[in-house]
């Protein structure tokens, strides 16, 4: 068949270029009609393959009857860094719901040192062309660390936005943990730690160590040098000795019993590790939040009824739902899902900030978008759902810190 095409298509194009008579361009053509069949008939076997992988998918899953196949969510969570293919099921990560501390720099003086960190060497709050926010500069050879003031808990998760110029030399990008209380005063040389980094190098990878010394990370493929000049939202889970890393929705790192649970919490630090020679820039940060995990969202509906979450992220001033919410919503749908007669109603909680007749519209939308996800994404009935919004009428702590505004800022699923 596909002889006979091209055979077809050959004498076509002779009859249409029989004044150029040049065997070596009917030879150029000839190939190039073969490669544009060859590609077409590629096409129509992914789309065949793809369509049993999908009825695999949903086998697996156990919702055969889900109109909305896992292919429709990575769909809905397609993000700018075309990360979607490491979305849906494989994005598991919920965040804490007890915010230990919060800090989006808003309120600092943009060349300043914020005042609820601490440094070795330098730093300072930069805002940076055509992003949102105010961000603080990681320089080179320098730890930066938020005062936390308390040991970590057993069970916490840290998020945080992260950005690195492109085209340009830049430092290792390291964050993580270790048993020294205040770094700006004691060396982590020689202390228990725990770290993931990325090279400053041309490697697209991530890593992680237990060593200062470079050269000896364990690593990952990860498209660090595409990632640059773009904003990565990096979640790290901690169970116990259990660590998790997540750029952006990727899960990179599940590490059983990498983390010591007795020695690592007492520091949470960003670390410019040395180059020489001197690059001519650092990194930024953002947006940092460390939270306490407490229970899970199926005990909290199906024994107390009610379900509050800090753990679905909206854009400012919007009812947008952020991709990294997925983990949260999914674990709702399952339980929603194994519960087919339980009905809800999604209340949405703003903090202080703005007006409290916009704060109580905005609350409001979004719990309605928390609905039409729910319906289109996870295939939960409409009729079971219905939404409200109370904006900052009924905090859950105080706003007058960062921590208790984003405490506030939440969602409430309570059942009918």
């Amino acid at each position: 068949m596909k002889n006979y095409i091209i055979t077809a298509l050959m004498l076509f194009c002779i009859v249409a270029f029989a004044q150029n008579s040049h065997a070596q361009i009917l030879k150029k053509l000839e190939k190039k009609i073969e490669r544009k069949i060859n590609q077409r008939i590629d096409r129509k076997t992914d789309k065949t393959i793809d369509k049993g992988l999908d009825k695999v998918e949903e086998g697996i899953d156990g919702r055969p009857g889900n109109q909305t196949s896992t292919s429709a969510q990575k769909n809905k969570y397609t993000n700018d860094n075309n990360q979607a293919d490491y979305v849906s099921s494989k994005f598991d990560f919920i965040p804490g719901e007890k915010v230990l501390f919060f800090d989006d720099f808003i309120h600092e003086a943009k060349g300043d040192f914020p005042v609820r960190w601490n440094t070795n060497g330098s730093g300072e709050i930069v805002t940076i062309l055509n992003l949102k926010g105010n961000w603080l500069k990681i320089p080179d050879n320098t730890i930066s660390f938020p005062e936390l003031r308390t040991v970590l808990p057993e069970n916490f998760t840290v998020e945080f936005d992260l950005f690195y110029s492109t085209g340009i030399t830049r430092p290792p990008v390291t964050f993580g943990f270790t048993e020294v209380n205040n770094p700006a005063k004691t060396t982590i040389q020689h202390k228990k730690l725990f770290y993931f980094h990325i090279p400053a190098t041309i490697k697209d990878n991530v890593g992680y160590s237990t060593s200062l010394y470079s050269g000896r990370e364990i690593t990952q493929s990860w498209p660090a040098n595409k990632m640059a000049g773009k904003v990565i939202h990096v979640s790290i889970a901690v169970n116990k000795n259990r660590i998790r890393l997540y750029m952006d929705e990727r899960k990179i790192f599940d590490l059983p019993k990498a983390f010591d649970p007795n020695i690592l919490r007492n520091n949470f630090h960003f670390r410019a590790a040395p180059l020489i020679p001197k690059p001519n820039d650092g990194f930024y940060v953002s947006n940092l939040r460390i939270a306490e995990a407490g229970l899970d969202a199926r005990s909290q509906l199906l024994n107390n009824g009610k379900y509050s979450t800090t753990g679905i992220y909206f854009e400012t001033g919007s009812a947008n739902i952020k991709p990294q919410s997925y983990g949260m919503l999914k674990e709702i749908a399952d339980v929603l899902d194994e519960t087919p007669n339980m009905k809800v109603k999604i209340v949405g909680h703003t903090d202080s900030d703005g007006g409290m007749g916009l704060n109580i519209e905005l609350s409001r939308k979004r719990a309605a978008a928390v609905k039409t996800t729910l319906e289109k994404e996870f295939g939960i009935m409409a009729s079971r759902l219905t939404v409200d919004g109370k904006g900052a009428s009924d905090p859950a702590s105080n706003n007058t810190s960062p921590e208790g505004k984003a405490a506030n800022r939440r969602v409430e699923f309570i059942k009918m």
